[in-house]
């Protein structure tokens, strides 16, 4: 069972991540640059790996059967494509900026 100290820092996750991709969705209607499109899919799919990861800790969702060398795919996914897409739009700006 989930303490009340998890509970209120799932809270604050899902208030503070909400936020950030909420502005995120705003900037992304607004830019068509790749560099930044890259930072903000990344928050995008961040928050949704925090919400998954709360559905799964509620098992209000089943927990992952595919397998990937012992991790579980989906958590696998939302652990590293949101730091590839930071990093992905990092490197497209300095790319920018050096030439």
């Amino acid at each position: 069972m989930m303490t009340s100290a998890e509970l209120a820092f799932y809270i604050i996750k899902l208030i503070a991540g909400g936020l950030t991709a909420f502005v995120a969705v705003l900037l992304w209607s607004r830019t068509r640059d790749s560099s930044w499109m890259a930072v903000l899919g990344g928050i995008v799919i961040n928050y949704a790996g925090i919400v998954y990861e709360l559905l799964s800790d509620f098992k209000i969702i089943g927990s992952d059967r595919i397998m990937l060398a012992g991790l579980p795919l989906t958590s696998l996914f939302f652990a590293l494509v949101p730091s590839l897409l930071f990093m992905t739009g990092m490197i497209l700006m300095l790319i920018r900026k050096m030439r």
